[in-house]
């Protein structure tokens, strides 16, 4: 085999490589090809061995991880329901022990027999250190304890207490795990008895010993079982001493995953976590019901997965047998292989980097040699063809940049003019920056139209001054100067030297060295809205592609104004149907209430008149019956009767004017109810006006105040005000308001009232008014420091109808008139702030001109 490599041949004398013992020439050798590539590279086939015997071994290994491993979790997952069964028995062997003590009731003589079986219990159970029996109603009768005095009739009283309380509603009870003396591990575990006089039994049950049961369970030759609570501390351990120091496992990853599960095996693979001693192991999990315990069982990794070592070792030894042999196989290949690729590549790289004059001559008599020849006849077309090709390239790539530049430089502005919709500033001056830089300007101003002259809108290039002069010296249209030549003619102006223009005598050529002008109008609708200029500082015309570009400039920049324009237009006009709209729904609205409130209110007044009447012939013969009853009672007196015929006639008369004397009562309050109901009924009487809130605050306070003296001689009361003064005026119907004031202050003087006879003489009733000028309305509070108002009763108290007050001194309807009047009339609000012992303060907040707005909304 003969490999060479030349580069530079001339065309009409090839170097020519010859085969292995062999003067053939290159032609002869590459015109046939006398040993197939498939013959040559069979010996790659023996390697299939290795790779075979490996592809087994690792699958072989896979399944017997799986198996293994699944056997792992069955079987650790078995030994945890066994040990957490265990535990679980070890806790119903007590519970059962303990259930016998609750079998007989109490009585006086059973005490002494109670404490010989509590005795008898200790003696049976070791675990159970001190045994508390507590009758139905509570009371501790019988306390034997090995660590304290033994107690009798105590009398403490545990009837609150969960022990007690969760052993009779469900029977049992298991309490929370605790550390006595913050080392040994305690329970507590109550029992009801079957009968309700038969009271409770509760145990204080010492889970140290649960430490027999845990280590006896065996996992393996190093793992063990151990028991965590359900805060995370150990309660059973093979190691006492890690109980005994009230051990925190709650921070082991596979406890905090089993709490997390509720005790139950979180997934069906184990995974090796660090164990309280830092080793890794394998972990499993099941709960301890019904304490909700956890049983852990850990065996450690290095033991559960010693077979698998063993077999893993095995392997290691035939694959590595397999891969020396793989290895002796590949070098032999690739001593064959690495010659004739290595050629073919480097000739191919020379090739790819433009060296067409590369030839690759391979004398191997297969698919390489015949490869080689074939890159040998592509380098020459490709050297023919390439020298034409490098001039059309460049001259197409010079017009692809220009193009790209420029597209991409329009897309950009087209980015920005998106993205910045709303500021129009940062728009013009990414627009003007761009042309400038594509039309190969130094300088480029954009002015446009304010009235009837041009302000400068942006700058580009031009000195501070000039920005400065130009917007105190706007532009007027004639032709001084570009813009204002731009504007008069309506098309592009092109000044190829402002020295050789008579006419362009602007004072802006102080600002800037410039000689050649391009300015471009800025059209809407053929109307011209500004301009669009661009300075060279030598005299350097603008070619024609240019002009376009900046004519294309200039049509986004009348986009991005226009933009601008309508979305200031689009903004005030939606403020404006937004605040109309606010205003149709605020008067839609109060129509909708004054309709409804109207028809209510006719029907509410028809239905109270057709009471009326006959409520009035109730009151009226109710009183009548009761007249005729003593009439009755003086003849019955002067009639000859016996004595237990005269005692039933008076039960009987007796128990009928008693029945009149309720018929009365109810019926004078339905009379007042209806009264009530037509009061709430009818519309605001009397002509809204501006009145002193002040005053009719304090006016309300006297009547109020007055009233109640008068219908009760000895009531008193501490009135306080606080007025702002600031409050001043508000449109109001002033009668309506009023009603309002005098209803909240005497229910207010009522609650006080009513405070004072449970609190006694050393509370002071008090009762507080206060205005508050809030501007556009006014904040009225009334206090009182009664027995204030409960949450539920709360939620009801504006309903019609709604009282706590006894029969006959209340009907339910005035604080829904105040509701009512206050917002449906005034357009205001009502709101109450209260705290159940302590005080009630109604808060009201009426607009100035709430009344007069109400009225022309329809309301009224």
């Amino acid at each position: 085999m003969s490999i060479s490599t030349h580069s530079g041949t001339s065309e009409g004398a090839p170097l020519v490589a010859q085969p292995l013992g062999a003067g053939a020439p290159a032609e002869a050798a590459g015109s046939r090809i006398r040993v197939r590539l498939f013959t040559k590279y069979v010996a790659l086939f023996v390697a299939v061995v290795a790779v075979a015997l490996l592809s087994n071994g690792i699958f072989e290994v896979i399944f017997y991880y799986r198996e293994h491993k699944a056997a792992l979790i069955r079987i650790q997952h078995e030994q945890a329901e066994a040990a957490a069964a265990k535990i679980s028995q070890f806790i119903k062997e007590i519970e059962s022990q303990l259930g016998w003590t609750t079998q007989l009731p109490w009585s006086a003589n059973s005490l002494e027999n109670r404490r010989f079986d509590a005795l008898r219990l200790l003696r049976q159970v070791p675990a159970i250190t001190e045994l508390a029996q507590v009758d139905s109603s509570g009371k501790e009768r019988l306390r034997v304890s090995r660590l304290a005095m033994d107690s009798i009739d105590s009398g403490l009283d545990l009837s609150k207490e969960p022990k007690f309380t969760e052993a009779v509603a469900n029977k049992v009870y298991y309490g929370p795990i605790y550390f006595r003396r913050e080392s040994e591990p305690y329970m507590t575990l109550s029992l009801a008895g079957t009968r309700k006089a038969a009271g409770v039994s509760i145990a204080e049950v010492n889970l140290k010993l649960i430490w027999d049961v845990v280590s006896q369970i065996r996992v393996g030759e190093r793992g063990h079982a151990y028991v965590v609570g359900p805060q995370g501390r150990l309660i059973a351990h093979p190691d006492i001493s890690l109980v005994l120091r009230n051990t925190d496992m709650s921070k082991l990853p596979q406890v905090q995953a089993a709490m997390a599960s509720g005790g139950a095996q979180v997934s069906d693979s184990l995974q090796g976590s660090p164990n309280i001693q830092g080793q890794e192991v394998l972990t499993a999990s099941a709960p301890i019901q019904p304490l909700g315990w956890i049983m852990f069982v850990e065996l450690p990794v290095q033991e559960a997965y010693a077979s698998l070592y063993t077999a893993l070792q095995r392997l290691a030894v035939v694959l590595l047998a397999a891969s020396m042999f793989a290895v002796l196989a590949g070098i032999f290949l690739a001593r064959r292989m690495v010659g004739p690729i290595q050629a073919l590549r480097a000739g191919a790289e020379r090739i790819g980097g433009g060296d067409f004059a590369q030839r690759i001559l391979i004398k191997t008599g297969d698919e390489l040699e015949g490869l080689a020849d074939q890159f040998n006849d592509m380098g020459a077309r490709l050297q023919e063809s390439y020298a034409d090709l490098e001039k059309k390239v460049e001259r197409r790539t010079a017009e692809l940049s220009e193009s790209l530049e420029q597209q991409t430089a329009t897309a950009e502005v087209l980015k920005v003019i998106s993205r910045s919709a709303f500021d129009l500033d940062t728009v013009l001056d990414t627009l003007i920056v761009s042309a400038a830089r594509l039309c190969g300007a130094e300088r480029g101003v954009i002015f446009q139209r304010d009235g009837d002259v041009y302000r400068l809108a942006a700058n580009h290039g031009f000195s501070k001054e000039f920005a400065e002069f130009a917007k105190a010296n706007p532009i007027v249209v004639d032709r001084t100067t570009t813009t204002g030549r731009v504007v008069l003619e309506g098309k592009t102006v092109h000044i190829e030297d402002i020295l050789c223009d008579p006419d362009y005598t602007s004072d802006f050529k102080q600002f800037g060295e410039y000689r050649t002008v391009l300015g471009v109008p800025l059209l809407r609708e053929g109307a011209p809205i500004g301009s669009f200029s661009l300075t060279r500082s030598v005299a350097q015309p603008f070619s024609d592609r240019q002009i376009e570009l900046v004519q294309t400039f200039a049509d986004q920049a009348v986009i991005a104004i226009e933009n601008a324009r309508l979305l200031d237009e689009l903004q005030t006009r939606t403020s404006e149907l937004s605040q109309s709209l606010d205003e149709l729904r605020t008067a839609q609205d109060r129509l909708v209430q004054t309709e409804k409130l109207a028809s209510l209110g006719q029907l509410t007044a028809g239905i109270a008149h057709e009471i009326k009447n006959p409520l009035n012939f109730v009151n009226n013969f109710s009183s009548l019956s009761t007249e005729l009853i003593d009439e009755l009672n003086e003849l019955l007196g002067s009639m000859k009767i016996d004595g237990k015929t005269r005692e039933e006639l008076d039960e009987l008369t007796h128990m009928l004017k008693g029945n009149l004397e309720k018929v009365v009562q109810h019926g004078k309050r339905a009379d007042s109810i209806v009264k009530n109901m037509l009061l709430h009924s009818r519309e605001g009487s009397g002509e809204h006006r501006s009145a002193d809130i002040n005053a009719i605050v304090e006016e309300s306070l006297n009547l109020a105040y007055h009233g109640a003296r008068a219908e009760k001689s000895g009531f008193n009361i501490t009135l306080k005000r606080d007025f702002d003064p600031a409050a001043g005026t508000i449109d109001v119907y002033p009668q309506e308001i009023t009603r309002v004031f005098l209803n909240l202050i005497s229910n207010g003087f009522y609650a006080a009232s009513k405070r004072m006879e449970t609190a006694g003489s050393e509370f002071e009733p008090t009762l507080s008014a206060a205005t508050k000028n809030l501007g556009s309305s006014v904040e009225i509070r009334i206090r009182d420091n009664g027995t204030g108002i409960p949450p539920e009763v709360r939620e009801k108290i504006f309903n019609p109808f709604f009282t706590t007050k006894p029969a006959g001194q209340g009907t339910g309807l005035g604080l829904s008139m105040s509701h009512d009047i206050v917002v449906k009339q005034h357009g205001g609000r009502i709101e109450v702030a209260t705290e159940p012992g302590s005080y009630t303060e109604f808060i009201i907040t009426l607009p100035r001109n709430g009344a007069a707005r109400t009225r022309a909304g329809g309301s009224n």
